[in-house]
């Protein structure tokens, strides 16, 4: 008896824990994104180093990637798409440089940015897509 109330308290546990997780993300940061697209060349290293490190210290914002570069990178990035329930918004929103903001809950478009934007702008996105409190 004693093991099974030991075992129950770390399944509830986990459980606890995950639920706390989904429930702090409050926006998902998708990035469209290929090998061929000028935009994502010119842009993607810096965003690499200088936003994407932001966007991951915020644990209110999940970041995708969708790989739009060919069939077989849009197959790969489709598993994770559809765990975040973004299937439909990815296969309606192909522009590639592009960092999409979408309610994590909704599934709802609340903004979106290119690359190409100047630092100080996509910073300003990201403080804008998520919410207060």
């Amino acid at each position: 008896m004693k093991k099974f109330l030991i075992t129950a308290l770390l399944i509830f546990s986990i459980a606890a824990n995950v639920f706390a997780q989904s429930q702090s993300v409050k926006v998902i940061a998708l990035i469209n994104e290929a090998s061929w697209c000028p935009v994502c060349q010119a842009n993607g290293t810096r965003f690499q180093k200088d936003i994407a490190p932001i966007i991951m210290k915020n644990p209110q914002i999940e970041i995708l990637k969708n790989d739009l570069s060919n069939y077989k990178t849009k197959a790969s990035s489709l598993p994770s798409l559809k765990e975040a329930g973004l299937e439909e918004f990815a296969k309606n929103n192909t522009a590639t440089g592009m960092l999409y903001f979408i309610n994590a809950k909704t599934k709802k478009l609340i903004s979106k940015i290119s690359l190409a934007s100047g630092d100080e702008e996509i910073k300003q996105e990201i403080k804008t897509a998520v919410p207060k409190g």
